[in-house]
């Protein structure tokens, strides 16, 4: 079977939290998957070259310690030991797990727009409701686009906004739902209102636009969404430790 996609996806953090660990999880158990995984993580080492000599160093280092841990006397074990060729490989695995876990994530990047949608897969998927006390006048439209139905959650909030110029949340959320739709300018153009409203005691009207820019990823769009990204971690603004994260591994 053909896992190149699959563990492609897991390098490119295009898993959930729970196929991530799926995916670990199988490498220790599965020889012929972490011979698999072997041949890709070689294969795209010695197609890319450590970003600097640190991160050569910790490669090398971390490569003796694991090639220590993992060998396994086989050779006291008889040829014909039924689990011979098991334990070579779970011996590879160990190793192929420590390279992983401990270093590939040390020099991996990604691109702005993988960045993007993973953010939005694990953290936009679902708004937060209001439990309880007076009825908030958004959320029919959470409901909506928690439903998957974003165009009717774009128009829920849109109607509000037209009664209400001054309501922030409605602004945000026609921008979410707008990235959602892949509707890049309009969303832009909602955030871009949202940040005007700077004595908001969390405003990451500038997060958003970075966000928007790097999942449209036209021309242009990688340099200023790190603009303001840089923005951001300078001026202590909402997200600031997202986008610490994601200028270092940015490509």
């Amino acid at each position: 079977m053909d896992n190149t996609n699959y563990i492609e996806s897991y390098f490119t953090k295009e898993l959930l939290p729970d196929q991530s660990r799926e995916f670990e999880k199988r490498i220790e158990s599965d020889p012929v998957f972490a011979d698999e995984v072997a041949f890709y993580l070689s294969a795209m080492t010695v197609s890319k070259e450590l970003a600097h000599d640190e991160k050569k160093e910790h490669f090398k280092t971390l490569y003796e310690e694991n090639s220590i841990r993992s060998q396994i006397p086989v050779r006291n074990i008889s040829a014909k030991h039924p689990y011979r060729k098991l334990i070579y490989y779970i011996s590879a695995a160990a190793l192929v797990a420590g390279i992983i876990f401990g270093t590939y994530t040390f020099t991996n990047t990604v691109s702005a727009q993988e960045l993007a949608r993973n953010y939005e897969t694990e953290e936009l998927q679902k708004l937060g409701v209001t439990m309880g006390g007076s009825p908030d006048i958004n959320q029919e439209g959470l409901n909506l686009y928690n439903d998957g139905k974003y165009a009717e959650a774009l128009s829920y909030f849109e109607t509000i906004i037209r009664s209400d110029s001054a309501n922030s949340t409605a602004k945000q959320n026609a921008g979410l739902s707008a990235l959602r739709l892949k509707r890049y300018d309009e969303a832009l153009n909602w955030f871009k209102k949202l940040e005007t409203y700077n004595k908001l005691y969390s405003n990451p009207a500038i997060f958003y636009q970075a966000l928007t820019l790097m999942d449209r990823n036209q021309p242009g769009d990688d340099t200023q969404a790190k603009q303001l990204l840089e923005q951001i971690v300078q001026n202590n603004l909402d997200k600031k430790e997202v986008a610490e994260k994601w200028l270092k591994r940015i490509k």
